[in-house]
């Protein structure tokens, strides 16, 4: 077999399709980083199948298709194929050349084929097994697969030994037997845990089906006799019912003479109902003639009274408005006389107003005089405030001057100042300088000191990193219990939630109605759940509720009545059995009374209310309250009969054993069969397992977080190492600094003195300013003295001008404030005239109004005396009408008397025919209640007549002619006694579950058929047992063999390789060959025999390749390809490597991907791989030969 060629097209970085063509010998891929050379060999990897996108530099599969350029567009999918040459036939298939095509898709999907033919990866593997090839195999080696020849983990070194001794393909298959013995074992468990359940329900249910038997023969035999009586019993009712009906027809026939005669008394006195009725209407009518007339006469004699009192009133009036007229009178003579006054007050106010106006007049032109005088003063004053002005701004400039000058000689003093304070502060930073100088020195010593504490803190940090180390290895040893726990509840978990799918432990009926509804909506739809499944009990109190339910925890809980009656045809038509429905809109809450709450209230050992102590949805409550209401659960019996004895046996009591006390005194108790699951306690049980799992799971994640704490300890205890390691270096750089440092500062004092120097001559050259300053300002001093006396003078003036404009200003206020108050007194004069003019106006129009008013007055008291006189004239009127009223009143009164007399007479005749219509109505009465008893009767032996139809309809389903098929001669009486006694019989029988047989059969079955299954998983553990031995031992005889010639391979190797040493190949536990490490021990020439991890990395590397020779040695591959295993490698050792692939390359192609120039010396052929193009990958070839 020969490797002739690999194409590549949208791999990567190779865009477009790009074949490598390989010959015997050695073939040398070489370019720069990042070219694309390695992205070769991972071709290679990607088509012997590699699924670690890692493995291939990536992240997802579509990484490795090409991404696309700014030039070129993104692929789709990327394809590479191998060519072999198969002319010798080492590999399992019929062509002598194979291609092996590997495609990928960016949608993660992968397409294999063989000679073009679609395969599978296994197919793929299968191809390539033992040969050496694979993508984990020894045939692509690069810096990895070095890294695992030389790690320290047994695991990884331990792969490459046995891919190479052939003995992959057994440990795959021993690998896949143990999964299967695994998997085995769990359904063995699964399986026993189950016939462990079913074990224990199939006596229970054998003896149960034996009790279905007693109980059908018994039902049977009632069946007949109720049969045999319904049919006496239904003859004799049908007799008596014939009989009644005889009755019926003969009151039906005596009624009608009766209601005759009835009806004739009725008619006689209806007529004298009607002569009576008359007579009452002549008697209300005269009545009511009297009574309007009376209410004639009373109106007429109020009238009368009331035209009396309004003669009275309109007197009354005619005096009091004459009073009024006499008091308006009065009052105009007072206003006339107040009118003449104020019409001479106001008079005399106008003379006044007018006498002040002339005054005002007068003043104001006094104002205007003085106003003029005080202008011409102001604009004197004005002109001698400018004078005065220009005096000041010459004296502002002189002062200025001065100002500037002042100024000048400070800023000279504060730069004197400043130089004073830096001459200080420098001499003060030349002391710090000297101070730095000494600390760096005190420095350099505390540095070294520090260095011996780090090496001191590194011993210490290795000392930690062993001890995390040991608290690793036991977090996982507590990771490793933690997951088994979890294992072992979760194969528990799995067969209660199976038993539960399928429903195990309900009665037959009961589990084929809940597994058809799981596949009818319709069904699901019309039933809440099984009682047991809708109630949640304490574990404590399971027991005891189980005991109290017994066979109702099988009830059905169904919305409606409707719903019921659905299910129940439901189970008829696919004769499922029987079962009981419970409808939640039906159901009535049975509870305890108060009295009988008070019967264990206060006991101790009593815990409550069955309802009460349980859990359920508050929609079902009405169905709890029923089945558990009157039941009280109690610490043990002793407890429960001193509770029913005060209740006088009032209500059930069930004990925490199961013992039940029942309504009526019976007990029920004793031992109960030891089941491993309960309906009640395997859905707790259930969730007790799922809490758990959690809590387990919960455990697990905190002991996994534990030791990523540990490994990030670890690995901040060996970077800390390394830190310190780090600081020591940092150390000597300190060192270093502060020398430099200590001469920059004598720097710095030299310039200082410097310094100081120049401030000195800086001061001398500030004094002899300051004094040429002084004497400037003296001078300017001195004429702003002369300006001041001119300015003295001028405000001499200005103040006399100022003196007489204030006297002016006196005397203009003075002249104002007359003004004013002669204004105020003209205002308050023209305010009183105005008032009095208006006084006056008022006074006119209060007589006007008096007079008007007084008018009126007499004109009212006219009209009063008209309506007197007229009220005069019809007082005699209404008094004549009143006297003839009253006679016709007593007329009415003798009418009335006549008629109430003649009704009396009526009443009486009429009286004598009601008693007689009486008599023959009670005695019709009496012969209708006859035939409504006769009915009732009938009606009553008619619905017996039914309720015996539809009772044997219900209880068998026969009709009467039906049953006279059964007929036979009974004796009634023994018939009664016999049919108590099978009642009896199979009331003593209790809750019998009638499809216990069917229910027994198929226990049985699917026991027989799962212990054959169980028989059958037992063989087949046994045999994988066997067959994982086998594999064992060949596996080790395999391993020994092949293992003994890579040693003697390696060691020949490594000495060609070195020119010399020797090394070997040790397993530390021969008696555990599959298992055990493998070491390499190497002595490199001139050196000591020593583990491979105390040689150098160079070494290393050189006995890893030694190592891979050894083993091509034992099982050559048809080729081999090393990325860049030379990089280690110094120039001597890259020699000897090339030298000895040469030797080697007689027999086996190789494909090295490398960099150093000794290789490349080597090979037969190159290939250049370049990026003309960013992102794309070229090849260049050449041929060597």
């Amino acid at each position: 077999m020969q490797l002739t060629k690999l194409e590549i097209s949208g791999f990567k970085s190779f865009a477009k399709k790009t074949e490598l063509i390989f010959k015997n010998g050695i073939t040398g891929i070489l370019g720069p980083n990042g070219c694309g050379k390695s992205n070769i060999a991972d071709a290679f990897r990607f088509v012997l199948g590699e699924q670690n996108a890692r493995a291939l530099r990536g992240k997802r599969i579509d990484d490795f298709i090409f991404g696309g350029t700014e030039k070129r567009k993104p692929l789709s999918y990327c394809e590479v194929s191998m060519y072999f040459d198969n002319s010798d036939g080492l590999l399992a298939s019929p062509f002598s050349e194979v291609v092996v095509t590997r495609r990928a898709f960016r949608s993660g999907e992968s397409e294999y084929s063989i000679n073009k033919t679609p395969a599978r990866l296994r197919d793929i593997r299968e191809l390539f097994r033992d040969t050496g090839i694979g993508k984990d195999g020894y045939s692509i080696i690069g810096q990895g697969r070095v890294s695992e020849i030389l790690s320290d983990r047994s695991d990884d070194r331990r792969e490459v030994f046995e891919e190479a001794a052939g003995v992959m393909k057994y440990r795959a298959r021993k690998e896949e037997a143990e999964r299967k013995l695994q998997a085995t074992a769990k359904n063995i468990i699964r399986l026993e845990d189950i016939l462990r359940e079913l074990e224990s329900r199939l006596e229970p249910l054998r003896l149960q089906s034996e009790k279905a038997a007693e109980y059908f023969r018994l039902r049977e035999e009632l069946r007949e006799l109720e049969i045999n009586l319904f049919l006496y019993q239904y003859d004799k009712s049908n007799e008596r019912l014939q009989q009644l009906r005889g009755v019926a027809r003969q009151l039906s026939d005596e009624i009608p003479a009766a209601s005759a005669e009835e009806e004739a008394y009725a008619a006689g006195c209806a007529k004298e109902e009607e002569l009576e009725r008359s007579l009452s209407a002549a008697i209300s009518e005269t009545s009511r003639a009297l009574i309007e007339l009376s209410a004639s006469v009373e109106g007429s004699a109020g009238n009368e009274k009331l035209i009396h009192e309004r003669i009275d009133a309109l007197t009354a009036d005619i005096v009091r408005r004459q009073a009024e007229i006499t008091r308006i009178r009065e009052r105009e003579t007072a206003d006339g006389e107040r009118s003449s006054q104020l019409a001479e007050e106001i008079n005399l106010k106008k003379a006044s107003e007018d006498a002040l106006e002339a005054a005002l007049e007068t003043a104001e032109a006094e104002f205007a005089e003085l106003s003029g005088s005080i202008n011409a003063a102001e604009e004197k004053l004005e002109a001698q405030k400018q004078s005065m002005m220009d005096y000041m701004n010459r004296l502002a400039d002189t002062k200025s001057r001065i100002s500037r000058l002042g100024a000048m000689r400070e800023s000279i003093r504060k730069q004197t100042a400043s130089l004073a304070q830096e001459l200080i502060e420098t001499e003060a930073e030349g002391r710090h300088l000297d101070e730095e100088y000494a600390e760096a020195q005190a420095d350099k010593e505390a540095l070294l000191k520090h260095k011996a504490e780090f090496e001191t803190a590194r011993q210490a940090a290795i000392d930690e990193i062993n001890a995390l180390n040991v608290n690793a290895l036991s977090a996982a040893k507590a990771i490793r219990r933690a997951e088994d726990e979890i294992s072992a509840g979760k194969s528990r978990l799995k067969v209660l939630e199976e038993m539960r799918r399928a429903h195990e432990g309900y009665y037959a009926s009961v589990r084929r109605l809940l597994n058809d509804a799981q596949r009818s909506a319709e069904l699901k739809k019309r039933m809440h759940g099984v009682v047991a499944e809708l109630l949640s009990v304490p574990q404590e109190y399971e027991r005891a509720v189980e005991s109290a339910l017994g066979s109702a925890l099988q009830n059905i809980v169904v919305p409606t009545e409707h719903d019921a009656k659905y299910l129940i045809n439901y189970l008829r038509e696919h004769d499922y059995g029987r079962a009981t429905l419970l409808p939640v809109s039906a159901m009535r809450a049975r509870l305890l009374t108060d009295e009988e709450k008070n019967c264990f209230r206060g006991i101790d050992g009593c815990f409550g209310i069955a309802s009460e102590l349980v859990r359920f949805s508050p929609e079902y409550g009405s169905v709890f309250e029923n089945l558990l209401g009157r039941t009280v659960i109690v610490r043990d019996i002793d407890t429960g009969i001193l509770i029913s004895r005060r209740a006088k046996s009032a209500f059930r009591i069930a004990t925490l054993k199961g013992d039940i006390l029942n309504p009526g005194g019976s007990m029920t108790g004793g031992s109960l069969q030891k089941r491993e699951f309960s309906l009640l306690g395997r859905e707790r049980e259930i969730e007790e397992l799922a809490e758990s799992r959690k809590a387990a799971e919960s455990r697990l994640a905190e002991l996994r977080n534990a030791e990523a704490e540990c490994s990030k300890a670890l690995q901040e205890a060996n970077a800390k190492a390394a830190a310190d390691a780090d600081e020591l270096r940092k150390l000597d750089v300190r060192l270093a600094s502060l020398t430099e440092k200590a001469d920059i500062v004598q720097k710095y004092i030299q310039k200082n003195v410097e310094r100081i120097k120049q401030i000195a001559e800086e001061q001398q050259r500030l004094a002899d300013a300051e004094t040429d300053i002084n004497a400037e300002c003296a001078s300017a001093e001195a004429a702003a003295n002369g300006i001041d006396l001119g300015s003295s003078a001028n405000g001499q003036d200005i103040k006399n001008t100022q003196l007489e404009l204030a006297n002016l200003r006196s005397a203009l206020q003075a002249a104002n404030d007359e003004i004013s108050a002669l204004r105020i007194r003209h205002t308050a004069a023209n305010r009183e005239r105005i008032s009095a003019e208006n006084e006056l106006k008022r006074l006119n129009a209060e007589l006007a109004d008096a007079e008007t008013r007084r008018n009126a007055e007499t004109i009212a008291i006219e009209a009063a005396e008209r309506d007197r006189r007229q009220l005069n004239d019809e007082l005699g009127s209404v008094s004549c009408g009143l006297s003839e009223s009253r006679a016709e009143l007593n007329a009415l009164n003798e009418e009335l008397r006549r008629l109430e007399s003649e009704r009396a007479a009526r009443l009486n005749a009429l009286d004598e025919l009601r008693s007689k219509h009486e008599q023959v109505s009670l005695r019709l009465s009496e012969l209708r209640e006859r035939l409504h008893r006769n009915e009732l009767a009938t009606n009553k032996a008619q619905s017996e007549l039914d309720n015996m139809n539809e009772r044997i309809w219900r209880d068998y389903e026969l009709t009467y002619d039906n049953a006279l098929s059964f007929r036979r001669e009974i004796a009634v009486t023994q018939a009664h006694l016999r049919t108590d006694e099978l009642r009896k019989e199979l009331k003593s029988l209790g809750d019998v579950n009638t499809s216990a047989i069917e229910d027994y059969r198929e226990l049985n079955e699917r026991f027989q058929s799962l212990n054959a299954q169980c028989g059958d998983l037992r063989q087949a553990e046994a045999d994988l047992n066997e067959l994982i031995a086998k594999l064992t031992e060949t596996m080790e005889k395999e391993f020994c063999e092949q293992f003994s010639l890579i040693r003697q391979n390696f060691t020949a190797t490594f000495s060609e390789l070195f020119n010399g040493g020797h090394a070997e190949l040790v397993l530390s536990d021969k008696s555990d060959v599959l298992n055990c490490n493998i070491d390499i021990i190497a002595q490199p020439p001139g050196k000591k025999l020593q583990l491979l991890s105390l040689l150098s990395g160079g070494e290393q590397a050189l006995t890893a390749i030694a190592l891979l020779f050894a083993i091509l040695k034992l099982k050559p591959a048809a080729f081999c390809i090393l990325d860049e295993i030379d990089t280690s490698l110094d120039e001597a050792n890259v020699d000897c490597f090339a030298e000895y692939l040469r030797k080697y390359s007689e027999g086996t192609q190789f494909i090295i991907i490398t960099h150093r120039k000794g290789a490349m010396a080597v090979c037969n052929s190159l290939y250049g791989v370049s990026m003309e193009e960013k992102g794309v990958s070229t090849l260049v070839s050449a041929r060597l030969d």
